[in-house]
């Protein structure tokens, strides 16, 4: 596994000249990176690739080879398997497409690669996958480049995850990915491998997962049970319906798993269940960037009356309370709000704005709010307006949060889209920002389930 990530010496097969190409960006992406092993281009009709000295073939390099990443038509690739076990490669991705996911004939060569890797000690990620994505090493054929070295890992059936949406997150700072880990028809290694592996990795916080199918139903749950104690695991499972399992046979020659099979794994092993992308990567976002609440007990700060009376239904609705405050909170609060509208949860600041600007009844809200012990998670709600500048630029969601180690999260609702991208922007780099209150508080309670089962492993 670890010549995957860790590995001294590549070999893209493959590199080509052509920028608009695949196998030169992957060649660029790996030059990019952080990586810092030896290079080698393998194309026949060039000296050099990227300023790089290239190869005819694998067999002549005359350096030890540990990963080779194979981006050629599919009918080549088993004579390519064959110079890598003859070369004593390690590892292999291989990005090209045209195996299992199109039907019997590309079935068969996916058997053949898979004979020769077995017979030959070596792991083959793939195919027709994007491979991986990380500081240290990128070998995706989409243009990515600056990646973290963050706490969310994510695995899938998906070239999107290490293409679109990694760059996606990476250019916007969205998510502190550390790697991610497109798998494709997984011919070789598996969700299960990479659940393990990574479960083991004390630098990955939150591990997320897209699937269309399950490999050894038995082995995940196992893995996933030991797993999930020590970290969230989130999955997202293509092909719950007969049109999606029909579709996940045709995009990476997957027999979708059938779909109550899964949902009974997922209560068994405490795995956090995602319906789309967007969830995938708000989920974690919310569990690599915010504690795990101690209760289900949420204070809200907003600025419209209504929102919190809609807020109030949703948090009940998915098992939250809101309490009411403590006096200590009240007295804190008295100065900004005014007599004859005294602070009650959830806190509506219209008044309060009024009297001394939404920056200080932030403040004042937040900190009597999270040093309130019968508050276990704070929920705010902003607006994008020329009035919340003040809040963004100084930071005062976040410093505030720093604090207490309670989790916050930030919702967002109407404003200009100026403002709005904003907030975005910049609270969204740190914390989790929501563009809906349902998809906020669904997160949230996401973290307050999570917590009720590390709470019961732990007794």
């Amino acid at each position: 596994m670890k010549y995957f990530f860790e590995s001294q010496s590549v070999s893209v097969v493959g590199a080509s000249t052509n920028p608009k190409k695949d196998g030169h960006i992957i060649l660029k992406n790996i030059i990019d990176s952080d990586y810092a092993g030896k290079i080698y281009p393998i194309n026949p009709s060039a000296d050099e690739v990227c300023g790089l000295k290239a190869y005819p073939s694998l067999l002549d390099i005359p350096d030890k080879v540990e990963l080779v990443v194979i981006i050629i038509p599919a009918r080549f690739t088993t004579q390519i398997m064959e110079d890598c076990a003859k070369k004593g490669v390690k590892a292999v991705i291989i990005e090209s497409m045209g195996f299992a996911e199109i039907g019997a004939e590309g079935k068969k060569l996916q058997d053949q690669v898979v004979d020769i890797a077995k017979k030959n000690g070596i792991r083959v990620m793939g195919p027709n996958c994007t491979g991986i994505v990380s500081k240290d090493i990128v070998t995706s054929f989409y243009p990515i480049k600056d990646v973290p070295d963050g706490n969310v890992t994510m695995i899938g059936q998906s070239g999107l995850l290490a293409a679109g949406m990694a760059s996606d997150i990476v250019v916007n700072k969205s998510l502190n990915i550390r790697k991610i880990c497109s798998i494709g028809n997984k011919c070789d290694l598996n969700e299960n491998d990479l659940l393990e592996y990574f479960g083991e990795d004390d630098r990955t916080r939150v591990i997320s997962l897209y699937l269309e199918g399950i490999s050894d139903g038995r082995d995940f749950v196992k893995i996933a049970k030991k797993v999930t104690p020590q970290k969230p695991v989130i999955l997202l499972y293509g092909g719950r319906t007969e049109a999606g399992a029909n579709a996940a046979k045709s995009h990476t020659g997957s027999i979708a798993s059938n779909a109550k099979i899964v949902d009974t794994a997922i209560k068994q092993t405490g795995i956090i269940k995602a319906v789309d992308f967007v969830e995938l990567k708000e989920f974690a976002k919310i569990f690599s960037t915010q504690p795990i609440p101690k209760g289900n007990r949420v204070a809200v700060i907003t600025a419209a009356g209504s929102v919190g009376v809609a807020i109030s239904d949703l948090c009940v609705e998915r098992g939250m309370e809101l309490p009411r405050l403590s006096d200590a909170a009240t007295n804190q609060l008295k100065d900004v709000f005014p007599d004859w509208f005294p602070p009650k949860n959830p806190l509506d600041l219209w008044f309060s704005m009024e009297q001394v600007g939404l920056t200080k009844a932030l403040e004042k809200s937040m900190n009597a709010s999270l040093s309130d012990p019968n508050i276990d998670a704070v929920i705010v709600v902003l607006a994008g307006f020329e009035y919340t500048l003040e809040v963004i630029e100084k930071r005062t969601v976040q410093q505030i949060a720093e604090k207490y180690g309670k989790p916050v999260i930030v919702c967002m609702l109407v404003g200009y889209n100026k403002y709005k991208n904003l907030l975005v922007e910049k609270l969204g780099i740190d914390m989790p920002v929501f563009t809906s209150l349902d998809s906020g508080i669904k997160a949230l309670s996401k973290l307050w389930e999570y917590s009720i089962r590390v709470h019961k492993t732990d007794k």
